[in-house]
């Protein structure tokens, strides 16, 4: 009886091949997965910067015509409340005009409800003929 009790506590534990082994599928699993969401982030943030990008166009066309039937002149929402005569300019989220019944009216909130990623870093930009683009690559956004 003692001398298996003495092999039975000699053959206690993992060897160090087994160790290993499990080691190296974990590594193989971790590297499967970590590839395989790496591309899913990616279009998913592409993704949202299109939805982005749709939403803001949405809203400045929105913005442009409600400035133009309030004040009578063309207004967008950028600094000078102008597009650039060429090349592009930068979104001004905060600008605003008076409508009819004298309130002030926003691009953000009334135009635009959510503000999008990067909306305070420059890189919203408006072209002269009103297409809005993000100066992001798709991985940077």
């Amino acid at each position: 009886m003692t001398s298996m009790v003495r092999r039975r506590n000699r053959q206690s534990g993992f060897t160090l091949m087994e160790i290993m082994a499990a080691l190296i599928v974990v590594i193989i699993l971790v590297a499967v997965v970590i590839l395989a969401t790496h591309g899913f982030f990616s279009h998913a943030r592409g993704t949202t910067m299109d939805l982005d990008v749709r939403d803001v166009q949405t809203a400045a066309s929105s913005y442009a015509t409600a400035a133009s039937i309030a004040t009578g002149q063309a207004m967008w929402p950028t600094s000078d409340a102008a597009l650039p005569p060429e090349g592009n300019t930068s979104i001004d989220f905060h600008a605003s005009f008076v409508n009819d019944n004298g309130q002030v009216m926003s691009f953000y909130p009334h135009f635009i409800s959510k503000l999008p990623k990067h909306w305070d870093e420059g890189v919203w930009l408006i072209d002269s003929t009103s297409l809005v683009s993000v100066n992001l690559s798709p991985d940077e956004y």
